[in-house]
C-alpha cells in the first residue's frame, strides 16, 4: 500500500510527458489501473488484444463481480421478465379495453415493445462502451417508470401502442443491453454461465406476473382495484428492481474511445454476419406459442384460468433452458448448444398444432420452454465468444440486437395475419417452424467457419 502511495504521489509530482504521438503507455496505465497494455494498443488502433496475446484482466469473481451479477440480474427480471408477460396482457386487452379491435392488432402493441427494446440496444451498447452506464441506467428506469403510469391510464388503441409499446420498448432497451454487456468486464471463464444466469431473470420475472402473485393477483388487482392500479403496482416493482441494478452494477474497464452508435464494420466478420442473420431468422418464427399461447389455449377449450398458467409453465420451464445449457456450453461452446436448441425448436413448432387437449398442452409449452430458453442465453454468450476484444462487447450485442429487432418487429403480426386469414394456427405453426430451421441453417455456416479457423469443434 505505501509504495502503491508512493507511486500515485510521484506521478502526481512527476506529471509524464507526451510525445508527439500522444501519452506514454506509461501514463495511460496510470489513468486506467484496470487496461494492461494490449488494451492501450487497441485504443490507438495497433489490432486486437487477443492478436497480441494481451488484454484487460478479467477477476472471473469477486463480491464486485457478484454484486454485479445480482444487479444485472434484477434489471433482466423487469426488461424480458415484463416482455414474456404481454400474452397475459394481450388476452385482457382483447376481452376489455381493445375489444374493437383485432388480435392482430393487438400484437404490434407486443411487437413494437420487443423491437424497441433490441433496437435501442445497438444505441444503449456503443454508449454502454463509451463510458454511460450509470447515465442509461437512470434514464432507462425514470422513462420505464413513466410509461407504466401512462399505460395504467390509457384508455384508447394508440395510447397503449404509444405508452407501452413504444414507451416501455424503448427503456427496456436503456437498461437491457448495459446490464448484460457489464458483466464481461466482471466474467471471463464463466461468462457462458453468467449470462444464463442473467437471462434467467426474464423467466423469473414471467413466472412471477402469472403464478400467485400475477395470473391470480393480477386478476383479482384487475377486479379488486382496477386495471390502473394493477399497472401502477407493476411501476413500483419495477423502480424497485432498476434501483437495486443501479446500485449493485458496475464496469472495470476504460471507455472505448471513438464509440460509434452504429457501426456495420463489425459485419466484415463473416461468421459473425450469418449468426446474426441467422439469429434474425430464428426471431421470425420462435416466439408463436409465446405470443398465441394463451388465445390457443383458450381456443383449444382451456379455461382462460389455466391458459394463463399454461404461459407460466411455459417461462418456469424456460428457466432450465436459459441456465443448464449454458453450463454445457462452458464444455462444448455456445454456438454448438445454440444450434442444438434451435433444431429441436423449429420441430417443435411444426407439431404445435397436434397438442389439442389440456394435458398436450401444456406437456408442449413445458417441452418447448426449454429449448426456446436456450435461444435467448446462449445467442448473446455466442456473439460474445466471437468478440476479441472485450471493450466491444457492448457494440457487438448492439449491432446483434439491431439488425434483429426488424425480424422481431414483424414476426408476431404476420404470425397474426395467418391465424385471422386461415382460421387456424397450422399456418402460423409451418411458418414459424420454416423460419426457425433456415435461421438454424445460418448458425452452421457460421459454426463452419469459426470450426475451421480455430481449428476445433468446441465453438
Amino acid at each position: 500500500m505505501l509504495d502503491d502511495k508512493h507511486d500515485l504521489n510521484t506521478a502526481n509530482q512527476n506529471p509524464t510527458t507526451e510525445s508527439a504521438d500522444g501519452p506514454t503507455s506509461g501514463s495511460i496505465e496510470k489513468q486506467f489501473p484496470d487496461a494492461e497494455k494490449g488494451e492501450t494498443d487497441l485504443t490507438h488502433g495497433s489490432g486486437s488484444a487477443e492478436d497480441n496475446n494481451e488484454g484487460p484482466e478479467i477477476p472471473d469473481g469477486g463480491a464486485r463481480a457478484w454484486r454485479c451479477l445480482f444487479g444485472a440480474f434484477m434489471i433482466s427480471v423487469v426488461c424480458y421478465g415484463v416482455l414474456n408477460s404481454f400474452g397475459v396482457f394481450e388476452e385482457y386487452y382483447r376481452i376489455n379495453q381493445l375489444s374493437d379491435r383485432s388480435l392482430n392488432d393487438i400484437s404490434w402493441i407486443g411487437s413494437l415493445q420487443l423491437c424497441l427494446i433490441l433496437l435501442t440496444g445497438s444505441i444503449s451498447g456503443p454508449l454502454f462502451d463509451a463510458g454511460y452506464f450509470k447515465h442509461l441506467i437512470l434514464v432507462g428506469g425514470l422513462l420505464y417508470v413513466f410509461c407504466l403510469f401512462m399505460t395504467s391510464i390509457a384508455t384508447e388503441y394508440y395510447q397503449f401502442l404509444l405508452a407501452q409499446g413504444l414507451g416501455v420498448g424503448f427503456s427496456q432497451g436503456l437498461l437491457f443491453t448495459p446490464s448484460l454487456s457489464s458483466l464481461a468486464h466482471h466474467f471471463k471463464r464463466y461468462r457462458n454461465v453468467v449470462f444464463g444466469i442473467h437471462a434467467a431473470g426474464a423467466s423469473v420475472g414471467g413466472v412471477v406476473r402469472r403464478l400467485p402473485p400475477v395470473h391470480i393477483a393480477m386478476q383479482r388487482l384487475f377486479a379488486q382495484v382496477g386495471f390502473g392500479w394493477a399497472v401502477r403496482i407493476l411501476a413500483f416493482i419495477v423502480l424497485s428492481c432498476v434501483s437495486t441494478g443501479f446500485i449493485l452494477c458496475s464496469t472495470r474497464l476504460p471507455p472505448r474511445k471513438n464509440s460509434r452508435i452504429v457501426d456495420v464494420r463489425v459485419f466484415r466478420d463473416i461468421p459473425y454476419s450469418f449468426l446474426v442473420f441467422g439469429a434474425g431468422t430464428v426471431a421470425l418464427g420462435l416466439y408463436a406459442p409465446l405470443s398465441y399461447g394463451v388465445t390457443f389455449a383458450v381456443d383449444h377449450g382451456m379455461s382462460q384460468r389455466l391458459a394463463f398458467y399454461s404461459l407460466a409453465i411455459l417461462n418456469a420451464c424456460s428457466a432450465i433452458g436459459r441456465t443448464i445449457p449454458n453450463v454445457i456450453a462452458q464444455q462444448v461452446g455456445p454456438i454448438n448448444v445454440l444450434i442444438f436448441a434451435c433444431t429441436i425448436s423449429s420441430i417443435s413448432l411444426y407439431v404445435w398444432i397436434t397438442a389439442s387437449s389440456n394435458a398436450g398442452i401444456l406437456v408442449f409449452y413445458a417441452f418447448f420452454g426449454v429449448f426456446s430458453g436456450t435461444y435467448v442465453s446462449c445467442l448473446s454468450s455466442a456473439a460474445v465468444s466471437l468478440t476479441k476484444d472485450p471493450t466491444e462487447t457492448g457494440l457487438r450485442l448492439g449491432m446483434l440486437y439491431w439488425l434483429t429487432s426488424f425480424f422481431w418487429l414483424v414476426s408476431s403480426p404476420i404470425q397474426g395475419a395467418l391465424i385471422r386469414v386461415h382460421h387456424t394456427y397450422w399456418p402460423a405453426a409451418v411458418y414459424s417452424g420454416t423460419c426457425v430451421a433456415l435461421g438454424v441453417g445460418c448458425m452452421i455456416i457460421s459454426r463452419q467457419m469459426v470450426s475451421r479457423q480455430k481449428g476445433s469443434s468446441r465453438v
